[in-house]
């Protein structure tokens, strides 16, 4: 019984060697010549690698049709622009925040596809005339616009959404003391104010923990809710448009 056996093949099957003890070896051999001819061919490999094609590969026409259908239903979800909106921007009181930078931040917030684009309409901004007026305004100011608004939060008041500059640049302690940043504070509370001129009042938390509604008061308090910048599914109509769910 062979107790040890030991097997190397040579790369290119050149010869074989068996090692059994008790056994006399016996080594195959291959001629000078052969082994020069194998040699050569190992060599000749690389070319013909090179040399090798790979098939090319199409798209099989089932795979086609169902891309097809998923981008066909993804873009069904997106409402037509059927309306443009727009709106006129100026500032009230002593402003110390960029006006520039106001007007940029707020065109995108009202374009964003997470926001009120989704009711079919676009905003764009005119010199004056506009459907409705943005205002960044001093908090001290608040009040001339209506008796209904305060210094403290921002405000609509007829064909004017304000936004208050102390909420603007600081947000409030309820939005902060959740872990909300100003830059979706901001996006939320143009996304509030402008709710209200397209015709919805406040709304309230639907269950802890839940997203807030973007026409709840998330700026005095999340009552439980999480906060949300963007309108939700629900809220997505509107009376001054004639827009509805």
């Amino acid at each position: 019984m062979c107790m040890m056996c030991s097997v190397t093949y040579a790369t290119v099957g050149a010869g074989l060697l068996a090692f059994s003890p008790g056994v006399p070896s016996t080594t195959a051999t291959t001629s000078p010549q052969t082994l020069t001819s194998q040699v050569a061919s190992l060599q000749r490999l690389p070319s013909a690698i090179a040399a090798f094609k790979m098939p090319t590969l199409t798209e099989p026409q089932w795979l086609k049709d169902q891309n097809a259908t998923e981008l066909a239903a993804a873009q069904a979800k997106k409402a037509p622009i059927s309306r443009v909106v727009t709106y006129d921007v100026m500032t009230k009181g002593a402003i110390t925040a960029s006006f520039a930078e106001f007007r940029t931040q707020a065109n995108a917030t009202l374009n964003d596809g997470r926001g009120w684009t989704r009711l079919g309409v676009s905003f764009h901004e005119v010199a004056s005339g506009g459907d409705f007026t943005l205002v960044l305004s001093e908090a001290s100011q608040m009040t001339s616009f209506s008796s209904g608004c305060g210094v403290d939060y921002s405000c609509r008041a007829g064909r004017y959404v304000i936004i208050n500059q102390d909420r603007w640049q600081g947000a409030t302690p309820s939005w902060n003391n959740a872990g909300g940043s100003l830059s979706d504070y901001r996006h939320m509370v143009v996304n509030h104010e402008t709710g209200h001129w397209l015709g919805h009042g406040h709304a309230s938390c639907s269950g802890a923990g839940q997203p807030a509604q973007v026409m709840q008061q998330q700026s005095i308090d999340l009552q439980g809710c999480a906060f949300n910048a963007w309108p939700t599914a629900s809220e997505l109509w509107s009376s001054q448009l004639g827009i509805t769910v």
